[in-house]
């Protein structure tokens, strides 16, 4: 049976971030997400997971650091 979908709330609770924060993240793309109506938005855990761990693949690739000078020079060092 599939997990019930989050709200924005929800979700910002889950991983410990504001709700203006998750409703921009959507906004811009960065976080799957589903309509509900005309206005209100939902997310399923399962494609939020995917989405975490697949991020948490690009950070080991590109090093742990989100300064992007850094990532660079990590890149070009072999690091």
């Amino acid at each position: 049976m599939p997990e019930p979908l989050l709200t924005p709330q929800e979700l910002a609770a889950w991983l410990k971030m504001s709700r203006v924060w998750v409703y921009k993240q959507a906004e811009k793309g960065l976080l799957p997400f589903h309509r509900v109506g005309k206005e209100a938005i939902r997310f399923d855990p399962e494609e939020i997971r995917a989405y975490l761990n697949e991020k948490r693949g690009i950070k080991r690739i590109y090093g742990e650091s989100r300064n992007p000078k850094e990532k660079k020079e990590n890149c070009l060092h072999g690091a």
